[in-house]
């Protein structure tokens, strides 16, 4: 998902995004069965053809939103500091994906696919690439002579179920703070799912 460089390989890579948010804003607006393709080649300026040279249907369109904000976040891992615990790393990164400024999408995303069953296969597919991303970022991280490709494979896997824990139980109460929930999600990871001592 990530665009290679190259002004062609950039410009196909913003197409393909303004499709995909394209599709998100128009099933967030009049629901999956609101829309056509058209309508969204119609909001971005380009050919049905086109639309189908980047996706199959709309409903891979618009569950690629996901994957567009997990770039954009993975693509700030590679600032992070060379020495940081993958951890922490990792944690920095969730923070880019689902922080406030992502959450709304998210949170529509996930009733979307609750509603729409025909967008989970898309979503499952989505979310593999995600966790394949994250994987390879952070093994990128550890020096050649400890590299294992278990240890960030571990951790992402681990990372996305409190993250789909967090984003759940957020959804289900409005008055949460997503942050706090990721703070706690992740202060559980920390200590190995140890409970709170009060």
């Amino acid at each position: 998902m990530t665009p290679k460089p190259g002004l062609r390989e950039a410009k196909k890579y913003e197409t393909r995004r303004a499709l995909s948010f394209a599709a998100f804003e128009l099933a967030s607006e009049r629901g999956l069965d609101g829309f056509l393709v058209e309508d969204v080649t119609d909001r971005v300026g380009v050919s049905r053809r086109t639309f189908f040279n980047y996706f199959n249907r709309k409903e891979e369109a618009v569950v690629e939103v996901s994957g567009f904000m997990f770039d954009d976040a993975v693509s700030e891992l590679h600032d992070r500091p060379a020495d940081e615990p993958l951890f922490d790393s990792l944690r920095a990164v969730v923070e880019l994906v689902v922080g406030p400024r992502n959450f709304v999408m998210i949170n529509t995303l996930s009733r979307m696919a609750g509603n729409y069953p025909e967008l989970v296969p898309y979503e499952l597919a989505a979310r593999e690439r995600m966790v394949i991303g994250a994987h390879d970022a952070l093994l990128e991280k550890i020096p050649p002579p400890q590299r294992s490709t278990f240890l960030p494979l571990a951790l992402v896997h681990a990372a996305f179920g409190v993250i789909q824990a967090a984003i759940t139980h957020a959804g289900e109460h409005s008055e949460t703070d997503i942050s706090s929930l990721m703070d706690e999600a992740f202060g559980y990871l920390r200590t190995g799912f140890d409970a709170p001592q009060s």
